[in-house]
């Protein structure tokens, strides 16, 4: 099942489009879910009756206006012949998507970056990144509209999520003519920024053993990938890995990035445990995070 919060924002729209056209196939299920937020209901100290009684009414309008949401998505949607289910919750938004998507077992989250201000507000700034998170299984946070994932940039870290990624990836309908480009980073070390001539050669052989270990990461999670039949490229990176993945992603003109909830820590020094968060927040497309 894939599960859609819906706001009626235009960020929703992009993701309905997205699960119609790049992501859903014919007769698969759909959960669409309206939340009411209702830490913006709630009354405060010293509010007269008058005003808590206003409060109930205009809860009750944001009510009906989100079944006429949930109304339309729907609509839309099974023109498409998908199934769909519809849900009306109160509640605090990101942990209530995250509970309907444990409950119904979802197989990925699709959600707007951001959504509306008023009493139909939903996807606030940060509600996609705490559903990043907190979710139980993968999360598509979509940020403009794109008729299939042609571009996609795959960030992997050499641990066990690395292959998790790659088999979510694979598990969408990605069009025959998908490019997709495999990175593992070497994050800068501490020496890096004061290193002088005489540093230079021990920076060598430092980053040496760093590099090859990241391209043997990437070249280890393009097999798949190219075994499934798809053009694939590895590269490996040098810098913030969310900074260097963003940048590659503006410069390729990607349409998908996809990530892992976080990486690893210790000594190996590929995807460190910010990098989900920085992409989410500034990659220029569609970022698919995924939790293993």
């Amino acid at each position: 099942m894939i599960l859609c919060a819906v706001d009626g924002s235009r960020h929703t729209q992009m993701a309905l489009d997205m699960i119609q056209h790049a992501l859903a196939r014919p007769g698969e299920t759909v959960g669409l879910v309206h939340v009411i937020d209702l830490g913006r209901f709630r009354p405060v100290k010293g509010m007269t009756q008058a005003a808590k009684r206003a409060l109930e009414q205009a809860l009750g309008v944001a009510e009906r206006n989100g079944r006429a949401l949930l109304e339309q998505a729907e609509a839309l949607l099974t023109q498409e012949g998908l199934q769909v289910e519809t849900s009306l919750v109160r509640g605090y938004p990101a942990e209530a998507l995250t509970k309907i998507a444990a409950r119904r077992k979802a197989d990925l989250i699709v959600l707007g970056s951001r959504g509306l201000t008023d009493v139909r507000s939903f996807l606030l700034g940060s509600v996609s990144r705490h559903v990043v998170m907190a979710a139980p299984c993968p999360v598509l946070v979509v940020k403009k509209r794109v008729p299939a994932f042609e571009r996609i940039i795959v960030g992997v870290d050499g641990s066990k999520r690395s292959r998790s990624i790659v088999k979510c990836l694979l598990g969408l309908p990605l069009p025959d003519l998908a490019r997709i480009t495999v990175v593992s980073a070497v994050p800068p070390l501490p020496i890096e920024a004061g290193a002088g001539v005489s540093d230079a050669a021990l920076l060598d052989r430092v980053l040496a053993p760093l590099e090859k270990e990241a391209g043997l990461v990437a070249d280890e999670a393009a097999e798949p990938i190219e075994q499934a039949g798809f053009e694939v490229a590895t590269l490996v990176l040098h810098g913030n890995p969310s900074h260097e993945i963003v940048k590659l992603a503006e410069a390729k003109r990607a349409d998908l990035v996809v990530v892992g909830s976080r990486g690893l820590t210790g000594d190996s020094r590929f995807l460190l445990g910010s990098v989900s968060d920085g992409v989410v927040r500034y990659a220029p497309c569609a970022v698919l995070v995924v939790r293993s």
